[in-house]
């Protein structure tokens, strides 16, 4: 066996090129493999971080311990640290301005507390003893009271009680009630100097009553209400119940830090963790068929070319055992040399990606920009890359060592495994000689004599063109659905406000918005819900089926607003309003709108609803059906308005003035289910700055009835997301055609100089550099052809699969095969290959030919 290492040892070293290629084909494939792994746990990791950030880096918590109970957990082998935080209590905020935030939370935490909670300064210093206190911004920008680093705050601060239930106390899960009186007794006063500002903690509840305060704990004092904070050396006890004596403690004294859990295994909440899990196993699995393949390939190539020195081999006693493990040595050697580089490769290239991509999802609040993506790689990664490297090497040799364990001396001189005719190849050749001439019946025959290295090449430029337009097409369907999504926005932005359910009260956060500099125009609009009876309508003919009653929506606008659209349709302003509450008068729009897409572009058609006016239409609204009937003053077809839902609604609509519909709602019981937006225009360029200045009035908001959603920014957020995919895709699809390209280079610079002695003949027997030359030239073609064949019908039927299951659901674009992108990758394949088979013979055409043929290879 020590012989036979030397042997592969040495067969390396002499085949330094062909080993090269090898060894940068698995480079490649380890550092695709090593990339998943990287990304798969940074992505994992980033997820627990930004947790630890938000929540705090504990797993169970416990309040209401005795001392016994408290030394139980202390003595615990299991637990890495403790910590506590001591609910001191509430007191009144004074001069708050939401009324269901009416209190202060105060909590005394201990040196690790204040690390592992979470805590985000934003401005000042954490407490450093018993007298000073860390606020939140929320008391600012929610509960609408400022406090000033340094300034005095004297607290009244004990228990919260119910008037009517005084012997439980509340706590921050317990959301205050305007309606049920509370108080709060067993008060100590206390003042504190106000030290620093943080960001909301994630601990408090949405709903909490409190703003929550933090000082330091008292050295020399007792807790007064202790809460113990658990973190576990092994996050996979957390979940389980550790201290069988504290049972009767877990509800409601126990919590458990799920955010951090569920990204730190999958023992507690595995949704995250395999969906990563299953994204990462089916990328290596396309990673591993491919480069299983095409590095299969290189084996198979080497044992063509070595099969007369297994034969020697053989004859002199080596066993077939013997030449399997020859061939599997190789491959174990190779990975010695290149699963190491592949791991550094792959890290470096992930690390760099990542650098590249972070700013573009921060961006976009991908991901948050106080906790990066960072390259992060484990043992256990490390160790499953490396098996995985392994496992892929091993079954790509594989084949290729039983077929050199099974091969006989007279079978390794005949080369009857590697070179085969067949009866249609001679009179394939004849055909192609008549039309092509003597250089492509060479051509041609040279590629059916070589058989399986012939076949190798074939299918790794074939796998390279599936791979190029499959992805590609992928890519390309994205951004047509992506544009799609930006077409025909009708506004920049939409604001919601139910702090009055009121559609003509003039909204304090509305007029605000008005006013902004960087808004030019704004539209209120609201829109409920109603059915028409369609009977003794003047409908059009197209609509013979109607359904009765038919979905009808109702906008209501302001009066400004829909005196515009009255003008617009010749309508005299004084019929805006009707004299009786039973009637309204409105503006119908004319026209249903279907639309059909084409290339990635939308097309609209209309069809109207009615033929003539109608006198008028009887609605049905609310839960209990009210009768509303609404003259209609006009037929519109088309009015410039900033909702997306009065232009694409797919339903009739009708616009009536928003003081009319105020009346029918407050009488019609039942009926006030609607949607109140504010629709803004910004000025030019001043998009971004708008909504901006949108969310600074949204932090104001005391009500959390303030929303907003704009149109423009997640148009800005899908781009940068296409990006980054692009990034990750074409990074993909440009390592895996490398594994190809690797391989064919290989593939062809083997093929070539094993025929050296076939060229230097045909030279011999007076064939013209010319005609060597077209030879050459026809026989690159006759590969690119060969891929192109088998490699043009699977990409038409992978492109046809991923656009009808990708895209058919949600979009209604028409497929579009892309030919020129198909036919480029074809025609880029064969030029690959005319130039690597030119740079291959390029060395050979200056050989003499009488050495060549004196060669034994």
């Amino acid at each position: 066996m020590n012989i036979l290492r030397r042997y592969t040892r040495q067969t390396l070293r002499v085949n330094r090129r062909r080993t090269l290629f090898t060894c940068m084909g698995i480079i490649i494939s380890v550092a695709m493999i090593t990339a998943v792994s990287v990304f798969s746990t940074s992505f994992l990791d980033y997820l627990k971080r930004k947790a630890i950030f938000e929540t705090g880096d504990w797993e169970l918590a416990y309040s209401e311990l005795s001392p016994q109970e408290i030394e139980l957990i202390k003595t615990d082998n299991r637990v890495a640290e403790l910590f506590s935080a001591d609910d001191l209590g509430y007191a009144e905020l004074a001069g708050g301005q939401n009324e269901f935030k009416p209190y202060w939370f105060v909590r005394a935490l201990d040196d690790e507390g204040f690390a592992n909670l979470g805590i985000q300064l934003i401005t000042g210093r954490l407490p450093e003893n018993e007298n000073e206190l860390l606020i939140s911004e929320h008391v600012g920008y929610n509960g609408g009271v400022e406090f000033q680093l340094g300034q005095t705050v004297t607290l009244q601060l004990g228990e919260r009680i119910l008037s009517e239930d005084p012997d439980h106390p509340l706590n921050q899960s317990n959301p205050f009630d305007p309606e049920q009186p509370e108080m709060i007794v067993k008060t100590t006063e206390r003042s504190y100097t106000v030290v620093g500002v943080m960001k909301r903690s994630e601990l408090e509840y949405r709903w909490a009553p409190g703003y929550t305060a933090f000082t330091k704990q008292a050295e020399t004092t007792a807790l007064e209400n202790p809460v113990f904070y658990l973190k576990f050396k092994n996050a996979s006890q957390a979940p389980q119940k550790n201290f069988p004596q504290l049972e009767s403690k877990l509800y409601p004294n126990f919590a458990v830090n799920e955010n951090v859990l569920r990204f730190s295994g999958p023992f507690w909440d595995n949704t995250y963790f395999f969906m990563v899990a299953s994204a990462a196993t089916l990328t290596l699995i396309i990673i591993l068929t491919g480069s299983i393949f095409l590095i299969y390939n290189a084996f198979a190539i080497s044992l063509a070319e070595r099969s007369r020195q297994f034969g020697l081999l053989a004859s002199i006693g080596a066993t077939a055992r013997q030449k399997f493990w020859c061939v599997v040595q190789e491959g174990l050697m190779i990975a010695l040399i290149a699963v190491p580089i592949g791991l550094f490769a792959g890290w470096c290239g992930m690390a760099v990606t990542l650098k590249i991509v972070n700013p573009m999802l921060q961006s976009m609040n991908f991901i948050s920009a106080d906790v990066p993506l960072e390259p992060v790689i484990s043992l256990s990664a490390v160790g499953l890359t490396v098996v995985c490297s392994v496992v892929m090497i091993l079954l790509s040799c594989w084949l290729p060592a039983l077929r050199a364990a099974r091969m006989t001396p007279i079978q390794a001189i005949r080369q009857s495994q590697d070179i085969k005719l067949k009866r249609h190849h001679l009179w394939l050749g004849r055909g192609v000689r008549k039309v092509i001439g003597l250089e492509g019946e060479l051509a041609l025959k040279n590629i059916q004599r070589s058989g399986r290295k012939a076949w190798s090449t074939i299918l790794s430029l074939a796998v390279s063109l599936i791979l190029f337009t499959s992805v590609s097409s992928i890519l390309t369907m994205m951004i047509q659905a992506v544009g799609l999504t930006y077409q025909d926005e009708l506004s920049d932005a939409w604001v919601t406000d139910y702090s009055s359910r009121s559609l003509i009260e003039q909204k304090d956060s509305f007029e605000e918005i008005r006013q902004l500099d960087s808004v030019a125009s704004a539209q209120r609009i609201t829109i409920t819900y109603a059915v028409m009876d369609t009977a003794n309508l003047p409908l059009d003919s197209a609509w013979d089926t109607i359904n009765d009653p038919y979905p009808v929506i109702l906008f209501a606008l302001d009066d400004q607003t829909y005196a515009q659209i009255l003008a617009e349709n010749h309508v005299e302003a004084a019929a805006m309003h009707s004299s009786s509450k039973e009637m309204l008068h409105g503006i119908v729009l004319n026209r249903y709108r279907s639309e059909i897409s084409e290339n990635g572009q939308r097309r609209y058609f209309d069809i109207p609803y009615f033929n003539t006016l109608p006198d008028e239409l009887t609605l049905h609204i609310g839960d209990a059906g009210e009768v509303l009937t609404v003259k209609p003053l006009a037929l519109a077809a088309q009015m410039d308005l900033y909702s997306q839902d009065i232009q694409y609604s797919g339903q009739l609509s009708i616009l009536i003035p928003a003081s009319d519909l105020e009346v029918i709602l407050t009488e019609a019981e039942g009926s006030r289910t609607y949607n109140d937006k504010l629709y803004l225009r910004a000025k030019k360029g001043r998009q971004e700055a708008m909504v901006k200045q949108i969310d600074e009035i949204g932090k104001q908001n005391l009500t959390h009835s303030f929303s907003y959603y704009s149109p423009v920014q997640n148009q800005k957020d899908e781009k940068t997301l296409l990006i980054v995919v692009s990034i990750f895709v074409y990074g993909f699809i440009t390592l895996i055609c490398l594994v190809c390209l690797v391989n064919v280079i290989n593939t062809i610079s083997t093929n070539m100089e094993l025929r050296r002695k076939e060229f230097a003949m045909l030279r011999s027997v007076g064939m013209a550099e010319k005609q060597f030359n077209r030879m050459i030239r026809l026989e690159s073609i006759f590969y690119g052809l060969a891929a192109a064949v088998i490699g043009i019908p699977i990409s038409v039927v992978l492109i046809h699969l991923l656009h009808y299951n990708l895209m058919s659901g949600s979009f209604l674009f028409s497929f579009d095969m892309p030919w020129m992108m198909i036919l480029g990758g074809s025609l880029i394949l064969i030029l690959m290959v005319m130039a690597m088979m030119n740079y291959a013979t390029h060395k050979i055409r200056r050989e003499s030919i009488i050495e060549t043929l004196k060669e034994e290879n």
